[in-house]
């Protein structure tokens, strides 16, 4: 690792936060300003394939001209020499994944803030005409007051609409994903555009109240079949507590067709604003934690 066992380039490394096929995630101080970063360097595995490197490239490319609260702040990347990394936002946020095992009912308190700041993050993303092509759970982070970061600019293609789209520009090649929260149309490698996005966010709003993904399936093709042929259960029949309206929107983003599905967040967001998401709201985990102690 760069100059000695406990440094990275100029980036000191406090310790391993995560560790992935690909990747690993250091929390890390930068020499050079005394900054706290979160560094994602590639494993022993990875350092050498051209495609990595190039990933950790296009993560920067794309993440270094966003600016909003609810996208995750990158400082730098370096792609060559035996660590290749990209620099980050330094933040003590689990993603929403693991919350939503570990915070079961503080995320139920904290849903409607989750909701409302997952789709202002992909929203910008949005507005730079980027289509995030693996929104899920694990690709935010989520404080204890609800407001989450998307993350995760790896798999980032051009959203692609009209003119070019018909002829077939912007066609993913072998583009990746997660099965549980792939469109129809990425599944079947046609142009995406940010309706594709918008299915994994739908994917990813019933997770957040039903408790599970919409679909799960016998084998990773019996999950892919049922995206392109099921459908999905309404939210407020899995989890009572939820409202018609809220349900029905969930129902609209998972349209099998993306032209039936609303073609920008802003229309989620306005929708969101006019409705609530659960009929009473769920108690703060202190409020079942003095029941459990009453009973």
């Amino acid at each position: 690792m760069g100059h000695g066992k406990d440094f990275i380039d100029h980036y000191r490394i406090i310790r391993l936060i995560r560790s992935g096929t690909t990747c690993q995630i250091f929390e890390a101080v930068d020499g050079n300003t005394n900054q706290k970063v979160a560094l994602k360097v590639l494993t022993a595995q990875a350092r050498h394939n051209k495609v990595e490197r190039k990933y950790l490239q296009h993560e920067y490319d794309i993440a270094s001209k966003l600016e909003h609260e609810n996208v995750i702040e990158v400082y730098g990347v370096r792609t060559t020499g035996n660590d290749p990394y990209l620099s980050l936002e330094f933040g003590q946020q689990l993603n929403l994944k693991q919350r939503l095992r570990a915070d079961q009912h503080l995320m139920a308190y904290r849903a409607d803030t989750i909701i409302e700041t997952s789709a202002l993050g992909l929203g910008h993303l949005h507005d730079h005409r980027w289509v995030h092509c693996d929104v899920k759970p694990d690709n935010f982070l989520v404080d204890d007051q609800g407001s989450a970061k998307l993350i995760d600019f790896a798999l980032c293609h051009p959203s692609r609409t009209g003119f070019l789209t018909k002829f077939g520009f912007g066609r993913p090649k072998g583009i990746a994903g997660t099965r549980s929260y792939m469109s129809p149309e990425q599944i079947r490698h046609q142009p995406l555009d940010i309706r594709s996005d918008i299915y994994g966010l739908g994917c990813m709003y019933f997770e957040i109240v039903a408790g599970k993904v919409p679909f799960t399936g016998t084998s990773p093709e019996n999950l892919l079949y049922k995206h392109l042929n099921a459908k999905a259960p309404p939210a407020n029949t899995v989890n009572k507590n939820v409202t018609q309206e809220f349900s029905d929107l969930i129902e609209a983003m998972l349209r099998k067709k993306k032209e039936q599905r609303p073609d920008n967040l802003q229309k989620v967001l306005s929708h969101l604003s006019a409705i609530r998401i659960f009929r009473s709201k769920p108690p703060h985990p202190s409020e079942i934690a003095s029941k459990d102690d009453e009973a």
